[in-house]
């Protein structure tokens, strides 16, 4: 069965000036992204076979788009084409901490105009696994659809996944933002995040505790990326970390949709009830083939095309 991934997709603006960050940056070079559909590639280079849900526009944007996903082998049955609406741009670098930066251009974008009618047609028991998250969910309709699809998935006991892949730049109403987050936790089968998600989220520094404190219900695998140190592994009280594998890094921007992407390769064969009981050393096995996947995304220039095949990450190390 399939995988589902749902979400916005965009332009990446790459910038070219190493650890300048966006202010800085004089040259950007444009290469497909945002943070679902990197999710949706990566398990399609890996083999797995996965479709892409989202509205794009009818620019030439949005035409290119349409062609990369058909390259990359992913199913096109969920993809609307809006006429009269753009592609959502974003500019990313990364600073001199090494952290990623972005800013995003949304002028009438269609990802954010996806409606519960769209998805009339949608087959959800040709999928074994809902993933969805980011940016996606910050403005109606489509934060309010995805929601919806979302519980669905959970009404028909499909294993859901999901990734805040938080950007505080962008968020409008906070209190709004974080009551939806946690409502969405509260019910996920397999929840990523990064460090700076996790503190967002709890306020607070401690990892154990931070994510102790989460509202998530038993048997949810949790996935935290602590960038170039590696992962943790949390499952029912038990937690491990995973050290990352050391690369000359060139990019950071993917790493976590290439974690995340992995994970959910893993993972693709395993019914609901087959994941509830899951070993906790499986898990800590698969964040280490994703610390992989990472570290292969971080030696390329960043987003959906640094997404390495299967071939690539056994040959890894």
């Amino acid at each position: 069965m399939a995988i589902l991934c749902a979400g916005e997709i965009l332009y990446d603006f790459i910038s070219q000036s190493p650890n300048k960050g966006l202010g800085e940056t004089k040259i950007f070079e444009k290469r497909p992204g945002g943070s679902p559909f990197n999710v949706a590639v990566g398990l399609a280079k890996l083999g797995a076979d996965v479709s892409f849900l989202s509205k794009i526009g009818s620019d030439e944007f949005g035409k290119s788009l349409l062609k990369y996903i058909k390259e990359n082998h992913i199913n096109t049955d969920c993809i609307i084409s809006q006429n009269g609406c753009k592609t959502t741009l974003a500019f990313a670098a990364v600073d001199k901490y090494g952290k990623a930066e972005y800013e995003f251009y949304r002028d009438h974008a269609a990802d954010v105009n996806l409606k519960m009618e769209d998805l009339n047609n949608l087959q959800l028991d040709k999928f074994s696994i809902f993933h969805f998250g980011s940016i996606a969910l910050l403005e109606n309709p489509t934060s309010l659809t995805l929601k919806s699809l979302f519980e669905e998935f959970v009404s028909k006991k499909k294993i859901t996944s999901f990734d805040p892949n938080i950007r505080k730049s962008m968020i409008k109403n906070e209190e709004i933002y974080l009551r939806l987050i946690n409502q969405i936790i509260k019910k996920v089968d397999i929840l990523k995040l990064s460090d700076d998600d996790l503190y967002y989220i709890t306020k607070e520094k401690n990892v154990e505790k931070a994510v102790s404190s989460l509202n998530v219900k038993d048997g949810c695998g949790i996935f935290l990326t602590l960038g170039s140190e590696g992962s943790m592994v949390f499952k029912d009280n038990k937690f491990e970390f995973v050290p990352a594998y050391k690369v000359n890094v060139v990019d950071t921007v993917g790493c976590g949709d290439s974690f995340m992407a992995s994970i959910l390769y893993k993972l693709k064969d395993y019914s609901y009830n087959e994941l509830k009981n899951i070993s906790f050393s499986a898990l800590r096995d698969y964040a280490d083939f994703a610390n992989k996947c990472a570290a292969i995304v971080a030696s390329k220039p960043g987003a959906a095309d640094a997404m390495p095949s299967l071939e690539e990450v056994i040959n890894f190390f």
